[in-house]
């Protein structure tokens, strides 16, 4: 589409989705391609930018007496069309048209509106850039179009990506969406897009990358199949796009196939307002999208514009016709073409007259609601006339040219509009401002667009907020969350997180090998806290402070003493209390009774407190950054890559200090035989050169030999004086590095170019007529040899150097790579030395193959060894990594594993927890076995335990003997004596029996503990019972009609009470190990790190029936030897029964208390405590005095005396 004018401004405009072209072989001229897929608003946009021109030219305070004019190209979405248009423009060898009534010709441009995508246009820009020719872009968005060496004449009226970027970010923040997937196109859009997301989000540490997808061009099923099934597959509910609509249609289609529900879509500006996707196949799954959106826009009077095409109009050229039919065609859905056709095979279409009328049609077209890219297109055509306008404005002697000149209209160069462009600013109608910062990008804001499923059916995009980046470069975030639809359930946005935020009391633990956003919370260990969510790590509590429990604040430890409130300390009040009661009441009955003999037997018990101390405390601080020479840097490895590993110029003595040993890759090396040679015959004296050969072989002799092809002296730059060069120096004695060919590197590249183009060039020769690769099997003539056709040779070269090194060119056109790698030596004479160390280089395999000659290498450290370079030294085995916060993943401290964990590999990300039965090492490396606890006979515990019982064993056989020895003394028979021997069997079975309950539990010995100790007691107490019993029986007999109860007190009376008694606790064992048996268990709830061994006593029941039942007949005893304690008698015996049995109750009754709040090993203590302390006080009460009058006061065991009749009493 063209328009005369005095200046001319070229645009390329997207107006045809698809190219058909035939396939490439080279053996046939190339053919146009054939552009087909009309685009609707492609055409808009090229139409918005003629009604533009159009009112600028209607506008006399805007470029008066000055008419645009415009050269519109379709695109048709393909790079090698957009360039060729390019090209066409600004080398005049675009389609010529008429530019007035006389002149027919190509037209003079001065700026270029376009391109569509980023791709196109950073190529197109590349190349206009070296003619300085404005070209100022409504829809490029790439970040890397900011860069003002590259691109010095782009301008755009759109956001550049890294602003889209930051903005994109701010909403997903907003949201709390931490966990987000990254879709791109591949393209440089998409490429440079998800570079910048990624840089980004790394640098806020606002969240993670649950994946990157690449959506490949075309229709490649197979790939989109595998890309929807990693975003299903994906725990992330968030889904951020940056692609084109095409791409999107292309992955709606599978995301549809897959029912990939419940997933909240962010859409860039490329696709968040395309109608195209608005259909009730997709809307299930994009209603709710968010996304932003180009700044919707006004234009007045371009609806009257647009309705003033028609077919018939005689203004347009063959080739405008031709795009308006085709518009034509796609809004009537009609053909120029006589009769009907059948299209497709399916729709019958009718003939266009050409007299259909646009303003009653319903179409896209007219719907200017919604302007957007248009609105861009609108404001860069402005942007170029305001530049122009200001160029005509420029006062000659006040012009910002050389000499403060101003440039005529007539050969106003496009550099020069460039300058007037960069300082452009002016307000729209709409009133948006528009002005270009110093990389050519306007001042960036985006709608916010929210994509409304209405009850209907149909859809809305709605805008729900703005953004925009204010003059402090912050970014301004603006949204009614009122009106934003959610497509889920709860009607409102949805959590995606990688890992649930760690709440206090718990710590991030990073999964390995997945992003830091992905981690465990492991709860503190006993004594640390973390009071804050997310924390890294737990902090220890000060020495008199301990955890709560749910680890989120320290308070102060509680103090552990014998409590009057607890179990134990109630038992010992109660106990203490009754012990002085009972002292109160025997403090009375020995003063009414004081003439008595008294014996003692009152002990009192003390109480210890044990407090343990668990300090621990850590910190880190980062280093500083310095500059290299300034603030003498040394210790650094340098790694070059092949753009300066050679480069001489840094071969100073400052730098090398710094740079010597360093590695390199550099472009390989070759020798190149007669260059030498062939370069010595440069001379500025050669008649065969040309004027401008001779003048750069001028400027070389000038700079080798320091002189001037000029007559005299003269300055150079006010410094030097110079002589006058003759041309007869010999440049074969100059040493210079011209000549030195030891290093021949992109000399060599050089040499294998030429020659594989002589080589295809060659080839080309060989060709025989009829065997040729071309149409007909055709040769091509040497003289007509297309371009084209020496393509087709070129990519089958294959030869190899006077080097040795093969050329040949991949599908791709690659060579086979190698590289050279390079160390820099520092010689002692402080020369630098580049010395090639090594090869890599790429095998067919695609593997890469590293050769290094390390002994060859010079490393610029005082151990002459390759340094270490890490950020934090690996994690040893018991210890796990904890990632520094806001650093990356390489830098974290190395934490030791809690108790009962391990770590048995470096790094690790996490302490494993030993199984049950086992516990973590001092090193937390392994997990061993627990040790076993129980009461053992090598501790001291239990040998003193042993030693007693067997004391007491000893003592009573001891007793024995003197019983027997002395067994027809009145002392041993009184009161039958057999029952004595008896009394004196039992307990030395108690004290035995007390063996049971050291060492390791085993069945049968958990088995026979309670049994052998139940049936020894009561076989004990049952004895003293009897014995009490008699002596009763006996005192009441020698009164008056007391003789006939004491038959039943005979002796087969006597033995027959103590064998029913002791089988009725017989019988109460036997039915708790029937019924439910006591055995062994290892339990592992008392402590963490060792296991308890202990006889489960199977039935409470039974264990209780037991002790009670002795209790009974002890409490029995003593309330009968009470009952006979003033019996008349020289020795009565029911008092020391009664102060034996006395105590044996207040053993045991202090023993259940003792015994419940015992754990594991301890309460076997206290049990075998109590059955020593109770059958030694039965021993020493009941035989004591017995054995001391035998043995110390033999006048005393007479029958006399025990009877009160052999001295008076006192």
């Amino acid at each position: 589409m063209h328009k005369f004018g005095d200046v001319i401004l070229g645009g390329i405009f997207p107006i045809n989705y698809y190219t058909a072209s035939s396939e490439q072989y080279f053996t046939s001229e190339p053919k146009d391609p054939i552009c087909y897929g009309f685009d609707i608003q492609g055409f808009r946009q090229a139409q918005t930018m003629a009604f533009a021109v159009d009112e600028i030219n209607r506008n006399s305070k805007l470029l008066p007496n000055i008419s645009l004019g415009y050269s519109l190209y379709d695109s048709c979405v393909k790079l090698g069309i957009s360039f060729r248009a390019a090209l066409s423009m600004t080398s005049g060898r675009g389609e010529p048209f008429q530019l007035n009534e006389s002149c027919y010709g190509y037209p003079p441009l001065l700026g270029i509106v376009g391109e569509s995508t980023s791709t196109h246009t950073i190529a197109i820009s590349s190349i206009l850039s070296l003619y300085s020719l404005p070209m100022v872009s409504y829809f490029a968005t790439c970040s890397c179009l900011s860069d003002r060496k590259q691109f010095p004449s782009f301008f755009r009226t759109i956001p550049s990506d890294a602003f889209q970027v930051r903005a994109m970010l701010q909403i997903l923040r907003r949201f709390g969406w931490t966990w987000v997937g990254l879709v791109i196109s591949d393209d440089d859009y998409g490429r440079h897009t998800a570079q910048s997301f990624q840089s980004d989000l790394a640098k806020s540490g606002g969240g993670c990358l649950a994946y990157l997808e690449v959506l490949p061009w075309g229709h490649e099923v197979a790939e989109i199949k595998k890309i929807v099934g990693r975003i299903k597959k994906s725990t992330s509910r968030v889904v951020t796009v940056f692609a084109h609509t095409s791409n999107m249609l292309d992955l709606m289609e599978e995301v549809v196939k897959q029912n990939v529900t419940g997933l909240q879509w962010i859409a860039s500006e490329a696709w968040s307002t395309a109608k195209v996707l608005h259909t009730p196949s997709y809307m299930p799954f994009l209603a709710g999208t968010l996304g932003i959106a180009i700044r919707r826009g006004e234009i007045p009077g371009l609806r009257d514009f647009l309705l003033t095409i028609r077919p018939d109009n005689d203004t347009l050229s063959t080739q405008d016709n031709t795009l308006v039919k085709q518009f034509w065609e796609q809004i009537f859905r009609c053909k120029f073409v006589s009769g009907w056709m059948e299209m497709e095979g399916q729709i019958q279409e009718r003939l266009c007259t050409g007299n259909e009328l646009l303003r009653n049609k319903d179409t896209e077209f007219l719907d200017l609601s919604n302007l957007r890219p248009e609105y861009n297109v609108y404001k860069a055509v402005y942007a170029l006339a305001h530049a122009l306008h200001e160029h005509l404005q420029c006062v000659p002697g006040s012009g910002p040219f050389k000499g403060q000149s101003c440039a005529r209209l007539q050969g106003l160069e496009p550099w020069q509009l460039v300058y007037y462009l960069q300082r452009v600013n002016f307000t729209t109608d709409f009133g948006d401002q528009v002005s270009f910062d110093e990389n050519g990008d306007v001042l960036p804001i985006y709608d916010v667009m929210n994509w409304r499923w209405l009850p209907d059916g149909s859809t809305e995009v709605t805008n729900v907020g703005d953004v925009k980046e204010m003059a402090a470069k912050v970014i301004d975030l603006n949204l009614d969350e009122d009106k934003i639809f959610w497509n889920f359930e709860s009607k409102k946005p949805p959590r995606s997180v990688c890992s649930e935020s760690c709440p206090p009391g718990t710590r991030i633990a990073i999964k390995k090998g997945e992003p830091v956003c992905c981690f465990d919370c492991i709860p503190c260990s006993d004594g640390k806290i973390s009071n804050g969510t997310d924390s890294t790590e737990c902090t220890s509590c000060p020495e008199d402070f301990w955890s709560n429990i749910q680890r989120d604040q320290c308070g102060p430890k509680s103090k552990e003493f014998l409590s009057y409130m607890e179990p134990l300390g109630i038992s010992f009040t109660t106990a203490s209390l009754f012990g002085a009661l009972l002292c109160t009441i025997v403090l009375g009955i020995f003063t009414r009774h004081r003439t008595t003999p008294v014996v003692s037997y009152f002990a009192t018990c003390s109480c210890l407190s044990d407090r343990r101390q668990f300090p621990s405390f850590f910190r880190t601080i980062p280093s500083d950054a310095f500059q290299v020479v300034k603030q003498n840097v040394t210790g650094l490895q340098w790694i070059a890559s092949e753009a300066w590993s050679t480069a001489k110029v840094l071969h100073t003595p400052t730098y090398m200090h710094f740079l010597a040993g360093t590695l390199g890759i550099a472009i390989r090396r070759g020798e190149l035989p007669g260059l030498r040679d062939f370069l010595l015959t440069i001379r500025p004296d050669n008649d065969t050169l040309s004027t401008q050969d001779n003048t750069l072989v001028r400027q070389f002799w000038e700079h080798i030999f320091r002189c001037k092809f000029v007559s005299g002296w003269t300055e150079m730059e006010g410094q030097t004086q110079e002589r006058l060069c003759t041309g007869n120096e010999v440049l074969r004695n100059k040493e210079t590095e011209f000549l030195d060919l030891s290093n021949l590197r992109p000399e060599y590249n050089v040499y294998k170019a030429v020659y594989a183009l002589a080589h295809a060039l060659h080839e080309h020769l060989q060709c025989v007529p009829g065997s040729g690769p071309f149409k007909g099997q055709s040769c091509a003539r040497l003289q007509g040899l297309e371009p084209w056709q020496l393509v087709y040779y070129l990519q089958r070269v294959n030869f190899t150097t006077d080097f040795g090194d093969q050329v040949s060119f991949d599908e791709n056109g690659d060579v086979l790579p190698i590289y050279d790698v390079m160390n820099w030596r520092w010689l002692p004479d402080g020369i630098t030395e580049v010395t090639n160390v090594g090869d890599v280089k790429e095998m067919a395999s695609k593997r890469i193959d590293l050769n290094l000659d390390e002994d060859k290498i010079f490393w610029n450290f005082e151990s002459k060894k390759p340094p270490r370079s890490v950020c934090s030294e690996s994690c040893p085995p018991g210890t796990r990594m904890a990632i520094k916060k806001g650093e990356p993943v390489c830098c974290f401290d190395c934490i030791p594993c809690s108790d009962g964990k391990i770590s048995n590999g470096t790094d690790s990300t996490e302490c494993t927890s030993c199984p049950d039965d086992f516990w973590s090492n001092i090193q937390r490396d392994q997990c061993v076995p627990k040790s076993k606890e129980f009461l053992s006979y090598v501790e001291p515990l239990g040998i003193s335990f042993t030693t007693a019982s067997l004391l007491g064993a000893l003592l009573c056989t001891i007793v024995l003997g003197i019983f027997t020895h002395h067994r027809t003394t009145p002392v041993v028979r009184a009161n039958n004596s057999e029952l004595s021997f008896l009394i004196l069997l039992s307990l030395k079975l108690c004290f035995l029996c007390s063996l049971f309950f050291i060492g390791k539990p085993m069945l049968w010995t958990c088995q026979l503990r309670h049994a052998a100790f139940g049936i020894s007691f009561v076989l004990c107490v049952s004895c003293i019972l009897v014995k009490t019993m008699v002596v009763l029986a006996v005192f009441k007999a020698s009164k008056p009609g007391g003789d006939r109860g004491l038959k039943w007190f005979g002796v087969m009376q006597q033995r027959g009470t103590v064998v029913f008694l002791t089988l009725i606790q017989a019988a109460v064992c036997i039915t708790w190990l029937v019924s439910s048996s006591p055995a062994p268990n290892e339990n592992t709830k008392y402590y963490s790190d060792r296991i308890v061994v202990e006889c489960l006593v199977g039935s409470t029941v039974g264990f209780g029936v037991l002790l009670g039942y002795i209790g009974l007949l002890a409490i029995l005893s003593f309330l009968l030897a009470f009952l006979a304690r003033n019996l008349p008698d020289n020795f009565n015996e029911a008092k020391f029964i009664t102060f034996s049995t006395l105590v044996f109750c207040a053993v045991w009754i202090a023993f259940i208390p003792a015994y419940i709040n015992s754990p594991g090993k301890y309460a076997d203590a206290v049990e075998v405590f109590a059955i020593l302390a109770s059958s030694f006080v039965l021993l020493l009460a009941l035989f004591g005095p017995k054995c001391y009058i035998i043995l110390l006061k033999p006048e005393k065991n007479t029958k006399k005396a025990l009877m009160g009749r052999g001295s008076p009493r006192s």
